[in-house]
C-alpha cells in the first residue's frame, strides 16, 4: 500500500501544477495476489501491482482527461499538460459548473490485516479445502482465490482532498463430476469470515445432485434463482437504467416512469456506498460523499445516481457517483446495490413451486434491447427441475430471453437472508436475496 499521507502527497504535487485552470486528480492504488487450480491442481500465484492516476483539468468550461500509471515528477507534470490539451480541443460543457468544493466524509474502516497479509501458502491451503474434497469424491475442481489492497485518493483545486483505503477477498470455485458442475463463491473485506469447507461442499453438492441431466424443453417456469443468478439480472438494471446520463438522454425506461409503478410491490432496490455489507466506498471519484439511492422502492421508479455535471443539469446534489467502475461506456452506474429481502428460506421457496426450475447462476449474459431491458444468457452450474415441492431432476443448461422490468413484476417470494456477490462479468458487487419469478421466459436449450 502507497497509504494516505504519501497518496495525498502525490496528489498535492498534481494539484500544484495547475497554474490558471482548475484540476481534479485521483489516484487509484491496487495491490492484488492470486491462486488459482485447476484439475485438482494449484498451477499459478501471481501478484499484480499498478496504480493508475487519472487528471482532469478543466478550463472555460471545457474538460481534458489524461491518466499515467508513473508517478515520477516527469509524468505528473506529463498528466497535467496532457489533460490541460485535450481540454482545449474540447468543446464547453454549458451545464458544467466547475469543479464540486469539499463536503464532509464518513469514515468507514475497510481495511482488514488478516486480508492483505495472506501469503501464497495461505491461500493454497484455502484450494487445497476444495481439491482434498474434490479428490476423495473422484471428482476435478477448478477455482481461484484473489485476495488484495486498493486505495483511492482525490484532491482538486477546489480543496477535495480524500482517502480511502480497503481490502477484498474472492474465492471461487467449480467442481466436476463428468459433464455436471457445480458453482459456489464468498466475497468479503475480511478472508476469516469465509468457510472454506462450507465452499467446498456447496459446489461439490451442486455437481453430483443427479447423475445425469435431461432434456427440458423452452418455455415459461416458475424459476427461483440464487443470489448468483440474481446478480446477472440486476447487473442489466445497474447498466441501463440507474444511471442519471440513460435517464436523461432517453436511453433507460425510468426517463418517462419517475413516480409510477414499474415493478412488484416487493422489489425495493437502492445503492448505498455506506452500507459496511457491500464493499464500501464512503466518496467517489470527485471525492464526494456518496448518498443512498433508492432506483425502485416497493415497485415504484424513485431515483439515479448522479455526478456533479448530470445534478446541475436535474436541478439536484450530487450523489456521490462519478467515476464508477464502468464510467465512460456505459455513462454513470451505481456501485453498491442492494435488493430487499422478504419472508421465506430457501427450503420454503422450493416447497412452494409445483413446477419450476432452480437456477444456480449464468453464463455470458448480455442485453440486445437495453431501453427495455431485455437480456439473454445461459443457465450454468446447476440447473434443476422443482416439481411437487422438491427438486428432482438435473436439466440441462436453457437459454433465457426476458425484460427484466417485466420479470421483477412478477417476483412471487424473496428470501429472508442475502449475501455479497458478483455477476458473471464481476461488473458489480452486490448484496442480494434469492427469489423466484413465476412464469420466466427460456427460449432456447443446450447440449449439456
Amino acid at each position: 500500500m502507497i497509504g494516505k499521507e504519501d497518496a495525498l502527497k502525490v496528489l498535492e504535487k498534481v494539484v500544484s501544477f495547475a497554474k490558471g485552470f482548475e484540476l481534479e486528480a485521483s489516484l487509484s492504488v491496487e495491490d492484488l495476489s492470486l491462486t488459482r487450480f485447476y484439475g485438482n491442481h494449484i498451477h499459478q500465484n501471481l501478484r499484480r501491482q499498478d496504480h493508475i492516476l487519472t487528471v482532469r483539468a478543466v478550463k472555460s468550461r471545457k474538460a481534458g482527461v489524461s491518466q499515467v500509471n508513473l508517478l515520477d515528477d516527469g509524468s505528473l507534470r506529463w498528466a497535467v499538460s496532457s489533460a490541460l490539451e485535450n481540454a482545449e480541443l474540447a468543446g464547453e460543457e454549458s451545464d458544467f459548473r466547475g469543479l464540486p468544493k469539499p463536503r464532509p466524509l464518513a469514515e468507514i474502516s475497510s481495511y482488514v490485516p488478516a486480508t492483505a497479509g495472506m501469503k501464497p501458502a495461505d491461500r493454497a491451503s484455502a484450494c487445497g479445502v476444495v481439491i482434498s474434497l474434490a479428490k476423495s469424491k473422484g471428482l476435478e475442481a477448478a477455482g481461484s482465490f484473489a485476495t488484495g489492497t486498493h486505495e483511492i485518493a482525490v484532491a482538486s483545486t477546489a480543496g477535495v482532498r480524500a482517502y480511502h483505503g480497503s481490502t477484498e477477498g474472492f474465492f471461487r470455485t467449480i467442481v466436476q463430476s463428468g459433464a455436471n458442475t457445480g458453482y459456489a463463491d464468498r466475497l468479503t473485506r475480511d478472508v476469516r469470515e469465509i468457510d472454506f469447507d462450507q465452499v467446498a461442499r456447496e459446489a461439490t453438492d451442486k455437481a453430483t445432485l443427479y447423475p445425469s441431466a435431461k432434456d427440458l424443453p423452452p418455455g415459461r417456469y416458475d424459476t427461483i434463482f440464487l443470489e448468483y443468478a440474481l446478480a446477472d439480472l440486476v447487473r442489466f438494471l445497474g447498466l441501463y437504467s440507474f444511471g442519471a446520463e440513460a435517464k436523461q438522454q432517453g436511453r433507460s425506461f425510468m426517463a418517462d416512469k419517475m413516480g409510477r409503478k414499474v415493478m412488484g410491490d416487493n422489489i425495493t432496490i437502492w445503492d448505498d456506498g455506506l452500507d459496511v455489507r457491500g464493499l464500501d466506498v464512503p466518496f467517489d471519484l470527485e471525492g464526494m460523499p456518496k448518498k443512498k439511492v433508492v432506483f425502485i422502492d416497493k415497485g415504484v421508479a424513485s431515483g439515479v445516481v448522479y455526478d456533479t455535471r448530470t445534478a446541475v443539469k436535474d436541478g439536484v446534489e450530487t450523489t456521490g457517483h462519478a467515476g464508477g467502475q464502468m464510467r465512460g461506456y456505459y455513462g454513470l452506474v451505481p456501485s453498491n446495490m442492494f435488493m430487499a429481502e422478504g419472508h421465506e428460506s430457501l427450503e420454503e421457496m422450493i416447497a412452494s413451486t409445483k413446477k419450476g426450475l432452480l437456477v444456480t447462476r449464468f453464463h455470458y449474459t448480455h442485453c440486445p434491447d437495453p431501453s427495455n431491458v431485455v437480456a439473454t444468457g445461459t443457465t450454468r452450474d446447476g440447473t434443476f427441475l422443482i416439481e411437487d415441492g422438491h427438486l428432482v431432476a438435473r436439466v440441462k443448461n436453457l437459454r433465457f430471453t426476458e425484460s427484466m422490468v417485466e420479470a421483477f413484476g412478477r417476483v412471487e417470494s424473496i428470501s429472508k437472508s442475502s449475501r455479497l456477490t458478483r455477476d458473471w462479468w464481476s461488473t458489480f458487487s452486490s448484496v442480494l436475496p434469492a427469489v423466484k419469478i413465476k412464469d420466466f421466459t427460456f427460449t432456447g436449450a443446450t447440449a449439456f
